[in-house]
């Protein structure tokens, strides 16, 4: 398992830009803050997340069916009892596969290659639905918060 660090730095107000080591940037903002666009809210970089690694297990567990057309759609639907939390989150795998494909087999070959990515292989989803340590550290050093 790697390790990983993302710098996150203020640009304005509620305006934000996260980069990575590669130098990959992601502009992070208020939904409702039209100066700020285009950029994504936190919970849309968790949504992306959530499919951006189903997708690239994907392409290992499901290697042997052809799948060059597959869309995943990530949506979340939280509710008040939620508290401030993502609710339900629904990651749909999209992609017309044949009758025929691999004998016939593709379908469950592909749902497999799925079921295993989700069960076992994608980190980002393993992690949201068991949950992370989370520990914020001050400047001076000291914990702020530690939950999990």
């Amino acid at each position: 398992m790697a390790d990983y660090a993302v710098e996150t730095v203020r640009t304005g107000y509620r305006q934000w830009t996260a980069r990575n080591d590669r130098g990959a940037e992601v502009h992070i903002a208020a939904a409702d803050d039209d100066s700020a666009q285009p950029s994504f809210t936190p919970v849309e970089l968790l949504l992306a997340a959530l499919g951006g690694c189903g997708g690239l297990v994907t392409d290992r567990t499901a290697r042997a069916v052809e799948h060059d057309d597959l869309r995943i759609v990530v949506t979340s639907q939280s509710t008040p009892e939620d508290d401030g939390r993502v609710g339900k989150v629904t990651v749909t795998y999209e992609l017309d596969i044949p009758a025929d494909a691999n004998g016939g087999h593709a379908a469950d070959v592909f749902a497999r290659g799925v079921r295993l990515t989700h069960e076992k292989y994608c980190t980002v989803s393993r992690t949201v639905e068991h949950g992370a340590r989370v520990e914020a550290v001050l400047p001076d050093g000291t914990t702020g918060f530690a939950a999990g």
